[in-house]
């Protein structure tokens, strides 16, 4: 059976700002906008892991830079942004795809949130919500004086729903969904989009599969990242301001949704 070819956005000579992308769909979506011929600065806390993803990308013929950032520093932040502008000499796009479950990537899972030590409840803020807004801190003026940019935060559907294990992962992702209205406000004055995209269960992990879907299955990374790339196109240029969600009827059925 031959493979489709990837759907193409237009994104050549554009420059991508990613976190999250050592894997997953911040590596799906690198990877794809290198292809098109976008150079992209790719951001990650694994050192190691950033380092076989750039090459990969490399190997492929893209252009990237890698630059290993904790996405809870604004320093990181800065110099992610600052590489950016001294090799390509402009920001088009901004995705930070870091984050994840606090309870999950702490080791607290079974525990109830009154039972969460603060140093979960701070990571799940600090890698969900701050570091996005430090992205968009360090990148935006960029955009502003060039007078175009798109910046696409990743929300999730645990931002709409209840999750007891992953309060804090629920409420930044919920915190997104009205920090990019903010953002399409400043922002578009000076020709700076800003949407949000909210996934439901993808296959970047054995555990997605469990969440029920009216499609009957969990999405596939490329098909999370073709709503990313067509949000950050130019077809989608009078799109601003709101949470896309793509979780594949996820939220359709009644509570408690599957999970």
């Amino acid at each position: 059976m031959e493979t489709e070819p990837m759907k193409e956005y237009g994104f050549k000579d554009r420059v991508a700002v990613i976190t999250g992308a050592a894997s997953g769909m911040g590596l799906c979506a690198a990877r794809r906008l290198a292809k098109e011929g976008a150079r992209v600065v790719m951001c990650d806390v694994a050192a190691d892991a950033l380092e076989s993803a750039a090459a990969a990308v490399r190997a492929e013929g893209g252009t990237v830079e890698a630059c290993r950032t904790d996405v809870r520093r604004f320093a990181d932040a800065e110099r992610a942004a600052a590489l950016a502008m001294e090799r390509f000499g402009r920001i088009d796009l901004l995705i930070p795809f870091a984050g994840g479950n606090e309870a999950r990537c702490c080791g607290t899972r079974g525990r109830p949130f009154y039972e969460q030590p603060v140093e979960a409840i701070d990571w799940g803020i600090d890698v969900n919500l701050r570091g996005a807004v430090y992205f968009v801190r360090a990148c935006m003026p960029h955009m502003v004086a060039a007078k175009k940019g798109v910046i696409c935060l990743i929300g999730s559907v645990m931002g709409v729903e209840a999750d007891g294990i992953g309060a804090m992962y629920g409420a930044a992702k919920c915190g997104l969904f009205n920090f990019v209205k903010s953002l399409a406000v400043s922002g578009g004055p000076h020709g700076v989009r800003a949407v949000c995209v909210s996934p439901g269960p993808v296959m970047t992990r054995p555990g997605m599969s469990t969440m029920l879907t009216t499609l009957g299955r969990a999405a596939e990374p490329d098909e999370l990242v073709d709503v990313v790339l067509y949000m950050c196109s130019d077809s989608a240029g009078f799109v601003t301001g709101v949470n896309i969600i793509a979780d594949g009827g996820h939220l359709c059925l009644p509570p408690p949704y599957g999970t």
